[in-house]
């Protein structure tokens, strides 16, 4: 069985310039013959919507609606807001704009195209003073804020009913390319190029503006890994603990734009890895490991704009990209996706996911959540299993987070990097954008026919935070709403016997867990231990 995925040889954006980023609205699909409203931004300095007509074989057709042209340069980030009222989008200008649909259609001055299907006005603008270049945005939950990632090493907050900034939090050594917004409402995370993320906790939220903490709440930078490969003999003795370390300053780099090849003749490699073996288990550190501290994402140097990070729907896991890893005292880095627990964000990473050819660039969940595969052990302890996509420079990987081994793997089909990806909201349809000016779409609901049914996330979600809620806290630990208090990593993920390295697979078809940690009865609240500094 092979992923159904396919090129649309679309004038997207003038000139063919980089799509730099797309985004689908959230909306209710019901019809046999889905339509969804895809919005895109260019280097063209414009954004475009379309609407995208699909079935379970994949899209069918694609028709163009409109064009917002108020930005004066590139546009970096489209995001539909979580109502799918609103769209934001962030450019090169260092203007956020939040844009609502008219109930008419709209004749711009000096505009004559004829082939307008509908009208987007600008609601509200957002704008420092210092007009620097914004890479990404993320909506809050309730769609009241939202949170940008710029070029001059800050992330800000601003109030989108009246377009004011509220919080400005310049704590980033380099150019911040990622934000994403707890769907909880309760964590704020930021990625840059000083090879840093950085995890704010919201205070509250019943104010008449948003309250962060005064400092980050963790930063992941640095971590000591195991040097030495693990083998069936060391994996059976006893747990180790490993730490991690404030960051480092980088040095900056300029932004320059280019743009490949705009052929239309693109090829496709795609391919399904499959299997019925047991899941890698827990991979604790053997005590005769030689552990090292280890950057753990790459530098100012990597060739993208972005790091995409993303919250899972139901904001339990957070997954970070641009992730390296070293193994046997080797100067070589391995690309990967470091993956945390809702519980662990003041802690390091539990697990990764390794064996990508080039870095990861964005990462995106379904927004369906979907029932467990029957008599298959589950990596994480979670009712139900997401599945989210990959996107490194050159290929799109595929997991779900009952097994976290590649359900498929696209490849080959663009010409220049990857630049972002969306998920329609019925979970059936992946579309991805990037700097060769073309869009292309994956068919996933056949590739994954026979194991997958859509669970009732609304109503599960409900009943889980209810029961959450009434759950105390346990003393000692960070008190974080609606999250039950776990004492372990171990408590997030499924112990099960070790099968033989052969059976493992390749390095990119498993998880692989980095750590192990059991806080300690006298450790201090919510945030991280005090650690040494490093040269």
């Amino acid at each position: 069985m092979s992923l159904e995925a396919s090129i649309h040889t679309l004038h997207w954006h003038d000139n063919n310039l980089p799509v730099y980023s797309l985004d689908i609205q959230p909306s209710k699909v019901t019809s046999a013959q889905k339509t969804v409203r895809v919005a895109t931004g260019g280097g063209d300095n414009n954004v475009r919507i379309w609407r995208a007509s699909y079935t379970e074989t994949g899209v069918e057709s694609i028709q163009y609606l409109s064009s917002l042209t108020k930005h004066t340069q590139a546009v970096n980030c489209v995001r539909f807001d979580p109502s799918g009222e609103l769209l934001a989008s962030a450019s090169d200008d260092g203007t956020i704009m939040i844009w609502s649909l008219s109930d008419k259609i709209i004749k711009e001055f000096g505009n004559e195209e004829d082939d307008v299907k509908e009208s987007w006005y600008l609601k509200t603008s957002c704008r420092s003073s210092s007009l620097s270049e914004v890479y990404d945005i993320s909506w809050s939950p309730d769609s009241k804020y939202i949170c940008c990632g710029s070029m001059d090493n800050i992330t800000r907050i601003f109030n989108v009913s009246t377009g004011t900034m509220i919080k400005q939090i310049a704590e980033h050594n380099h150019y911040v390319q990622g934000v994403t917004w707890d769907p909880r409402n309760e964590f704020i995370c930021s990625q840059s190029a000083d090879r840093s993320v950085h995890i704010y906790k919201i205070l509250s939220d019943k104010a008449s503006d948003l309250v962060l903490s005064p400092t980050t709440f963790y930063k992941i930078v640095r971590a000591e890994l195991p040097t030495k490969s693990l083998t069936s003999e060391n994996l059976s003795k006893n747990l180790d603990v490993s730490s991690m370390d404030p960051p480092l300053q980088t040095p900056r780099h300029k932004r320059t734009h280019s743009n490949s090849s705009t052929s239309s003749s693109h090829s496709l490699a795609m391919s399904i890895t499959r299997s019925s073996s047991p899941l890698p288990a827990v991979m604790p550190a053997s005590s005769n490991a030689i552990y090292k501290n280890f950057h753990l994402y790459h530098n100012e140097t990597l060739q993208s704009f972005f790091r995409r990070l993303s919250f899972s729907p139901d904001g339990m896991l957070l997954l970070t990209t641009s992730g390296i890893y070293k193994t046997d005292g080797t100067e070589e880095n391995v690309n990967t996706v470091y993956i945390h627990t809702r519980v662990g964000l003041n802690r390091l990473p539990v697990a990764h996911l390794p064996g990508f050819k080039k870095p990861a660039i964005a990462i995106k969940f379904s927004p369906v959540l979907y029932k467990l595969i029957p008599d298959e052990p589950r990596v994480f302890k979670l009712d139900y299993r997401m599945i989210f996509a990959v996107a490194t420079q050159d290929s799109l990987v595929l997991y779900d987070t009952q097994r976290l081994k590649a359900l498929g793997i696209v490849t080959n089909i663009h010409y220049a990097v990857i630049t972002d990806l969306s998920w329609s909201p019925d979970g059936q349809l992946l579309m991805v954008s990037s700097a060769d000016g073309f869009v292309s779409s994956v068919n996933v609901s056949k590739t994954l026919s026979g194991e997958i049914e859509a669970y009732n996330g609304k109503e599960f979600l409900k009943k889980k935070r209810e029961s959450l809620a009434s759950t105390p806290a346990t003393p000692g630990t960070p008190a974080l709403a609606s999250v039950p208090q776990q004492t372990s990593i171990i408590d997030m993920l499924q112990m099960e016997p070790i099968p033989p390295p052969e059976i493992i697979g390749k390095p990119g078809d498993s998880v692989e867990v980095i750590d192990i940690t059991t806080p300690r009865a006298s450790s201090p609240g919510p945030g991280p231990s005090p650690k040494r500094q490093k040269n």
